[in-house]
């Protein structure tokens, strides 16, 4: 009987005894405005639901992003070497032993251009390397070459590969004079200096003068 009574307690709940399980009352659910403490006062205050985010074009941002980092990584154009003079031809006395040829190239860049000489087609020097003794150049490639005693022409390049050309054109004795084309008839026209003319008109001014005041003067004289 007593233990029939302890079951008919524990079941009803409404004593707890030592030493005897009891299974907790169930509680009511809580709103979720309840359990966040109202308006975000209490601790842990209430979660608002996010919103979804629009969607994002990632491939518009990858298109540009391509774009900038063409613009970024191109380089910048270089300009193309070249030469005012193409082809020149140089004097010199027939006695002489040797002659500095200039290379006045445009537009030059070490970085990205080589500058090459040649006597006729045989390579001389390729960029700042010479590849005979004796010739010699110097940082602005004028190149200083021999000229042999009997030699009538000698022939040089200056060349930037697939750019500029200057050949130059060693000729040994004086240079040919400009000449005057005659007038039509095939004579020279000759011309009196203009110092010599000065004092014949001067002379004929004077005589010009004198006779106009020659009048003059009778009259004053027989008026008087």
């Amino acid at each position: 009987m007593r233990h029939l009574w302890l079951l008919l307690l524990i079941a009803c709940g409404s004593v707890q005894l030592p030493g005897v399980l009891t299974y907790p009352e169930a509680l009511p659910a809580k709103s979720s405005s309840a359990a966040g403490g109202g308006d975000g006062g209490g601790a842990g205050g209430g979660v608002t639901p996010t919103e979804t985010s629009k969607d994002y074009d990632y491939e518009d941002e990858s298109q540009q992003a391509a774009a900038n980092l063409a613009k970024s990584t191109e380089s910048p154009k270089i300009p193309d070497p070249y030469f005012e003079q193409t082809d020149v031809d140089i004097y010199v006395p027939i006695n002489t032993t040797s002659v500095k040829l200039d290379c006045p190239v445009r537009n030059y860049n070490a970085q990205h251009h080589v500058l090459l000489w040649y006597k006729g087609k045989t390579p001389v020097s390729n960029g700042d390397n010479i590849f005979d003794k004796i010739y010699s150049m110097d940082k602005k490639f004028s190149l200083t070459v021999p000229l042999a005693s009997n030699a009538t022409e000698e022939r040089y390049v200056c060349e930037v590969p697939n750019k500029a050309r200057r050949q130059v054109t060693i000729r040994f004795g004086p240079e040919p004079s400009t000449t005057v084309p005659s007038a039509a008839g095939g004579s020279a026209v000759t011309s009196a200096p203009a110092k010599d003319s000065a004092p014949h008109g001067r002379d004929i001014s004077l005589w010009l003068i004198g006779l106009l005041l020659a009048p003059l003067q009778l009259a004053v004289s027989f008026r008087f």
